[in-house]
């Protein structure tokens, strides 16, 4: 695998910088960060975009969130250089993933953005003409590479779609499988990584991560899997990686999985804690106790 990092393309937000890296021949992660600080340190929260560059057309994955945009904007120059872009794939109309969409479309005149857009023209209006629905299955021929969408097995909003690049068997999954590289600091639910881990593979990382940096993520990003057991939804996943054999799997929040052979199925298990049958109840406002007479 071709893990080459730049040095030449900084980008700066909040006081930090990341460094794109080629994940895959033509595909670079753009680990961009949302910086807090806990317990008086910095720590960072990846808002991630993909970008791939075919020998024909180029497409982004996920715009990011605006007030990562200026670091979007040169990792972009940096990159393309005096290439256009293509095609913005943003995986839903959530901020983190699609603020940039209108900063983006003005930057490159002729770039069109395609996949579930039902929601985009309210938000963006003046580019609606730029818009184009696509479905799961539907391909794009980027010169050399191949995206296809795919059904998203784990969703964050009903028009969430996966990506997937064939040439490369890179599976990107938005919000599914995100992790972070440490468990929370102590007296802090959040699991946020370091400054200076950005850009690090899961695999140099170390192992599987514990349940505990995994969890928060699921529960805030997919709020639905308090209430819905995963154990329903495997077969659907293990169907995706038959027809769309995985090498590298890239979320938009947390590290590029690089070792998915040995870390993805337990990410799968601990994503299932967030499981809660009880929170359900007791949002109803009834106990387990209750009973309806029959």
């Amino acid at each position: 695998m071709n893990s080459r990092q730049t040095a030449d393309a900084p980008a700066r937000r909040g006081g930090a910088t990341t460094t794109p890296r080629e994940i895959a021949r033509g595909i670079w992660w753009l680990p961009q960060c949302l910086a807090l600080s806990l317990d008086g340190q910095e720590t960072h929260l990846h808002v991630s975009s993909y970008l791939i560059l075919g020998k024909d057309r180029t497409l982004l994955w996920n715009g990011g969130t605006h007030e990562l945009w200026h670091g979007l904007d040169r990792l972009l120059d940096s990159l393309l250089g005096d290439r256009p872009l293509d095609y913005l794939v943003p995986s839903h109309a959530e901020l983190a993933h699609c603020a940039n969409l209108g900063s983006i479309l003005d930057k490159y005149p002729t770039c069109q953005v395609l996949g579930d857009v039902r929601d985009y023209p309210f938000y963006f209006p003046g580019h609606a003409d730029r818009l184009k629905s696509c479905s799961i299955g539907d391909e794009l021929d980027l010169g050399g590479m191949r995206f296809v969408f795919v059904d998203a097995v784990l969703k964050d909003l009903p028009t969430t779609l996966w990506g997937y690049e064939a040439s490369q068997q890179v599976l990107f999954v938005a919000d599914g499988f995100a992790y972070s590289h440490r468990a929370p600091i102590e007296g802090e639910e959040r699991p946020p990584h370091l400054k200076g881990e950005c850009s690090l593979l899961a695999s140099e990382l170390g192992g599987a991560p514990g349940p505990e940096q995994v969890v928060w993520i699921t529960k805030a990003a997919l709020y639905w899997t308090h209430f819905l057991n995963l154990d329903a939804f495997r077969p659907r996943m293990e169907s995706v990686l038959r027809d769309h054999p995985t090498r590298l799997v890239a979320p938009a929040h947390g590290p590029v999985i690089d070792n998915v052979d040995e870390i993805l199925w337990p990410i799968w298990d601990a994503l299932s804690l967030a499981y809660d049958p009880g929170r359900g109840v007791a949002l109803a406002g009834v106990s387990h106790e209750d009973r309806t007479p029959t």
